[in-house]
């Protein structure tokens, strides 16, 4: 008896959006490395998905076994919430936005998001990668070369067999969808921490009677991804490197993440190049980087700080 729900698996622009054309190329919401599948099954409410919540889910005689996962941001990241669930027996998870954490103070009774504050509106989503490591997946710790390149690397099949991989499908959605899936439940009720702030539903457990349908399938791609970098050689001590760095590539738009940071970083190359106009040298060589596929765990720097340090050792 119980209303079936479409999530969109998008965020909404707000009224007179100037980027409301560009925003509506994003692609859907989703997790870099999730596992690929399709689930049918009773939703089971963890909190914020870290190992006590998984622990008092067993007191209360919840068996997340073959379930599907309901967890919000806060305390631990989306690969340690997704990994915790795979470990718990779950056959999917859900990660939100939970209004308490993220959907700002309540003014008057109403909330506040953006553009008007900082705060994440309702169909906000924060997304992520489920890789449990740094740099490109295939070559864990060692570094990656671009695709073509003779280069040794996991095969697709070692790779899904990884630890580092979460092993299960798993979407972020909004804090409404979030809400929406709360209202489903049933079950004993949600302890006072685990609830949500004011005028959300009380939460429960479950599981079910809620039951989601969700299916994921991936594209396992081997791209290439480009860094540029800027050298200036030292005078005293070439070998030695001081590395300026930020990505540059981002979930969606990256006003904050990263587009600050390389405001920042070419206002310093700017400054730095002015310098050697005018016949300055610095005592260690700096190399000025611009990386790029950080979102999805550090590929790029990481790799590269594998090739400098081996560069350095030759």
């Amino acid at each position: 008896g119980r209303p079936n729900n479409v999530f969109p698996l998008v965020q909404e622009t707000y009224p007179g959006d100037p980027y409301a054309e560009a925003a509506a190329e994003v692609v859907p919401t989703y997790f870099a490395y999730s596992g690929s599948g399709s689930v049918t099954a009773e939703v089971v409410y963890a909190n914020y998905g870290d190992r006590k919540d998984y622990a008092y889910l067993a007191s209360r005689g919840v068996d997340v076994a073959g379930k599907v996962v309901l967890a919000r941001y806060g305390d631990i990241h989306c690969e340690d919430m997704v990994r915790n669930a795979r470990d718990a027996g779950a056959a999917a998870a859900i990660i939100y936005t939970d209004a308490k954490d993220f959907g700002g103070p309540a003014a008057k009774g109403k909330q506040k998001w953006f553009p008007n504050t900082r705060w994440l509106p309702p169909s906000g989503v924060q997304v992520g990668t489920l890789y449990y490591g740094n740099g490109d997946p295939t070559t864990p710790m060692w570094p990656s070369c671009a695709a073509g390149e003779d280069c040794e690397r996991l095969s697709m099949e070692e790779l899904d067999a990884s630890e580092a991989m979460p092993g299960i499908p798993a979407l972020p959605v909004s804090g409404r969808d979030g809400e929406t899936i709360q209202k489903a439940m049933g079950g004993g009720v949600a302890p006072p921490e685990w609830q949500g702030g004011e005028g959300a539903p009380v939460y429960r457990i479950g599981p079910g009677p809620a039951v989601l349908n969700l299916t994921y399938i991936g594209n396992d791609t081997l791209a290439t991804i480009e860094n540029v970098f800027a050298v200036i050689e030292g005078k005293e001590e070439p070998d030695r490197y001081v590395i300026i760095g930020n990505h540059r590539d981002a979930w969606t738009f990256g006003a904050v993440d990263p587009n600050s940071g390389t405001a920042a970083m070419l206002e310093i190359a700017e400054r730095l190049s002015q310098l050697e106009k005018k016949g300055w040298r610095p005592r260690r060589t700096i190399i000025v980087c611009s990386w790029d596929a950080e979102e999805f765990a550090l590929v790029c720097s990481c790799s590269c700080a594998l090739r400098c340090f081996a560069y350095s050792q030759v």
